[in-house]
């Protein structure tokens, strides 16, 4: 499994690894019923601590993503096309997640976040 950590980036690790193996899924790089990597055999692959790798895949877990077998076994749930789409929307979700904090952060306000997403949208779900 190739995974790139940005260790410049203001988005902690294991969010990183777990918007990675979202991504994965996604593009059908890793498709329901693979087994991942186990915990400290990512760890290892990554350079990342245990617990980051852990982390990741807990929070995989609580979405419904992956389950987790004894002794760090982790595999994609087994389930139908929806679970792809679900893995793509919480993919998106994440990454506006980072975009609203930092534009909170930035000092811009809810409505100029709302009017430069609706203009967004508008650019690409607009009729030609």
């Amino acid at each position: 499994m190739n995974v790139k950590i940005d260790i410049t980036s203001n988005t902690p690790f294991y969010q990183q690894l777990t918007q990675q193996l979202l991504l994965a899924i996604a593009t059908g790089n890793l498709q329901y019923g693979d087994q991942l990597p186990s915990i400290r055999d990512l760890a290892g692959q990554t350079n990342l601590n245990f617990h980051t790798v852990h982390k990741s895949y807990k929070e995989l877990q609580k979405k419904g993503v992956i389950t987790i077998k004894p002794r760090s076994k982790a595999f994609l749930i087994n389930e139908n096309a929806t679970k792809t789409q679900n893995a793509n929307l919480l993919q998106i979700a994440m990454k506006l997640e980072q975009i609203i904090i930092e534009v909170y952060v930035l000092g811009i306000g809810e409505q100029q976040l709302k009017q430069l997403f609706q203009e967004g949208l508008r650019n690409y779900y607009t009729e030609r």
